[in-house]
């Protein structure tokens, strides 16, 4: 059995909590200035109202499927073998279900687009997005609240840990084309629960969605499913599933990411006490990130094409190498080499 190695980076995670909380609540009076000022140029005034999400964003079969559990989920009944026998599972822990109506996402689009040629200040999502945008910034968080609120009972039914109570999300769209930002790098995100719908936008072609393993398990960088967006259907994951988003060849495509958050199981043991099973071999070429690993030239054989982030690689933890590792020190420089016992 593997063994397994207590990270550093768990003990760093609750104060890194805290830096994010600090953050966002800064950030939130920004946003509450740009929504009050975007307010009167809305494109689409109806999606800011959260009492249409249910009525107007859902798709009917994702209307259906969200009332079979929500009902389960009420009167006892086992609501995961509802989930299960609604939702398509593509591969272990990543479901798959209709969610948003076309209009819904082409006025989704359109809204973003609109919102980019006001002129209005616009934060982007993170630190790996150029071009996308924060929905919640723009006035539409209560709205996306509500479409938290319709998908929590799924959630809780295939999450049961980390998707038991939804009470806050971080929204926003990811643009890609091949003139701009083409793919994404592979990468975890930092949510409990992960939602990522296809508004679509122009015709693409590409851009799937690889996943690979869960961050801190034994094959946490091996290649576990492809996944084939498709307009208005929603793809379900935890936040500590490693993915990326392969290169776009054609077109543009947008999607609607809502990261959930779960405060009771960030504040549980279980999240607390975070581990790394060594890995029992070398990882997928297509699992490797050139931002977070170290051993990513020599498992892909070109140099990383940002040569800057090599001292900040820290993938995996040294006592977390499998047999033959060969790369870089990056933020482990200094740190004592230790290995567990095989």
């Amino acid at each position: 059995m593997a063994a397994l190695v207590h990270s550093s980076r768990a003990t760093a995670a609750c104060s890194r909590c805290h830096l994010v909380l600090r953050l966002r609540a800064g950030a939130r009076g920004l946003s509450s200035d740009v929504a009050a000022r975007y307010e009167p140029q809305r494109l689409h005034p109806r999606l800011f109202e959260p009492s249409e999400v249910v009525s107007s964003w859902l798709a009917p079969a994702a209307l259906a499927l969200l009332q079979d559990v929500e009902i389960a989920d009420l009167t006892d009944t086992d609501p995961s073998s509802v989930a299960l026998r609604s939702v398509a599972t593509e591969a272990r822990e990543i479901y798959s279900f209709p969610l948003l109506s076309p209009q819904a996402c082409r006025m989704l689009v359109e809204e973003v687009e609109h919102f980019q040629l006001s002129g209005l200040p616009a934060r982007r999502p993170n630190s790996m997005n150029n071009y996308g945008l924060i929905l919640n910034e723009i006035g539409l968080r209560a709205s996306l609240s509500r479409l938290q609120a319709a998908i929590a009972p799924l959630a809780r039914a295939v999450f049961p840990a980390e998707g038991r109570s939804l009470d806050d999300h971080h929204s926003f769209v990811v643009s890609y084309k091949p003139t701009e930002d083409r793919g994404l790098d592979m990468h975890t995100d930092d949510s409990d629960v992960t939602l990522n719908v296809c508004l679509g936008s122009d015709s693409f072609e590409a851009s799937g969605l690889t996943f690979c393993g869960d961050m801190g398990s034994a094959d946490h960088r091996l290649r576990s499913y492809k996944y084939a967006h498709r307009l208005g259907r929603a793809v379900m994951h935890l936040g500590r599933r490693r993915h990326g988003a392969d290169d776009i060849t054609k077109g543009h495509r947008l999607n609607l990411i809502m990261w959930n958050y779960n405060k009771e199981f960030r504040a549980s043991p279980e999240f607390r006490a975070r581990s790394f099973a060594r890995e029992g071999s070398p990882p997928d070429a297509e699992c490797i990130s050139y931002t977070h690993d170290r051993d990513y030239e020599a498992v892909s054989g070109v140099q990383r094409p940002a040569p800057h982030l090599a001292s900040s690689a820290w993938c995996p933890p040294p006592p977390a190498e499998y047999d033959g590792f060969v790369g870089l020190e990056g933020r482990w420089a200094g740190h004592p080499r230790r290995r567990p016992a095989p």
